[in-house]
């Protein structure tokens, strides 16, 4: 990790082997709890303190069509960009306001995964605009500048991605409603309290759908199916990576997995329970990734940042957190439209 005029201790260790020896690393401690809740409705606006979009988890009945609805969705779809932390600001404003809880970081879940995956995924660039304000670190997921716009897709993309938009309208229609068209705009997103060692971190994430047995959060993916040896290493490796990372830190105690064959039909529902993911990987004999590690990263990242980041001067004084694939890098960067946040959101 570099940056002019840093001398904080860098945490990305170039000699990869070192790097992703979890041995190396004091275990993390964390706690998490949730803390509200907003929602996105189909015009894109948000609701704070909205369930609206808060969908009971429905097990289908199998096969179903993945494909129905796409043309329909190709001609209609517009491209989600990263949503501000002004959002999530808004949503939490009780906590600085009543409960004097003062977070020392604050972002949306996906910042944090994606730093958290970098030991094992360091084939993945991803670049996050990072400012300080009254001594709390703002992370914000910054849209990749060489990622391809939707309609510029080739059709077989296009239609991966909507499968899993797909697949959720499936497992979260219930019995009694009809066929409807996916709205990736609606959604429904809860807000976490979290301590990661002595680091007070405050972030946003989005839940597809809860257990209507005990209300617990689950997260939908779907998945080719997995007909060899190297489909399975491949979706062991890197798949329940991310499915862990990112449901570790919503408090999703499961994730629901639709495999589909090549023409997108869902032929096979599997159920994995969080924290029983790494046990499965680390039962292999080849050792895939640790989640000790992933989590002992992450820490040390927000760590740094907290260290290293000046406090802003003004709204244009914004840093940039680029991983390349062999290097972190901190330097200035302009900020972008949804990096402006009004002043009265922020904690004191």
């Amino acid at each position: 990790m570099k940056r002019t005029g840093s001398h904080g201790r860098n945490p990305f260790d170039s000699n990869r082997h070192d790097f992703k020896r979890s041995k190396s690393r004091p275990e993390s401690s964390v706690s998490s709890s949730s803390t509200g809740c907003l929602s996105r409705n189909a015009d894109k606006s948000w609701t704070v303190d909205s369930r609206e979009h808060f969908a009971a988890f429905s097990l289908p009945k199998l096969p179903v069509d993945l494909n129905s609805g796409f043309r329909e969705f190709d001609q209609t779809y517009v491209d989600i960009g990263p949503e501000s932390l002004e959002l999530l600001l808004k949503s939490v404003k009780s906590l600085r306001d009543g409960d004097k809880y003062k977070p020392q970081i604050v972002t949306w879940r996906g910042a944090l995964r994606k730093i958290m995956t970098t030991p094992y995924l360091q084939r993945e660039t991803y670049r996050l605009g990072v400012w300080k304000k009254n001594n709390v670190v703002y992370i914000q997921t910054r849209q990749d500048p060489d990622k391809e716009e939707f309609h510029d897709m080739k059709e077989r993309f296009k239609r991966f991605m909507y499968y899993g938009y797909k697949f959720e309208e499936v497992c979260t229609r219930q019995r009694e409603e009809v066929e409807k068209q996916p709205d990736p705009n609606c959604c429904f997103n809860a807000t976490f309290k979290s301590k990661l060692g002595n680091m007070r971190i405050l972030y946003g994430g989005e839940v597809d759908c809860y257990d209507p047995e005990n209300r617990e959060y689950i997260e939908l993916k779907v998945q080719r199916l997995l007909e060899n040896d190297r489909h399975i290493y491949n979706f062991e490796r890197f798949k329940l990576l991310k499915h862990y990372c990112q449901s570790f830190l919503a408090l999703t105690t499961s994730v629901v997995v639709g495999f589909r064959d090549d023409h997108g039909m869902l032929r096979k529902i599997q159920k994995f329970q969080t924290l029983k993911i790494p046990g499965m990987i680390k039962g292999r004999k080849d050792k895939l990734w640790c989640a000790k590690t992933c989590l002992a990263f992450l820490e040390e990242v927000l760590a740094w940042l907290l260290e290293n980041v000046p406090e802003q001067a003004d709204d244009d004084d914004i840093l940039e957190y680029h991983f390349n694939g062999s290097e972190i890098t901190l330097k200035k960067s302009k900020p972008m439209s949804y990096e402006k946040i009004s002043e009265y959101l922020y904690w004191p």
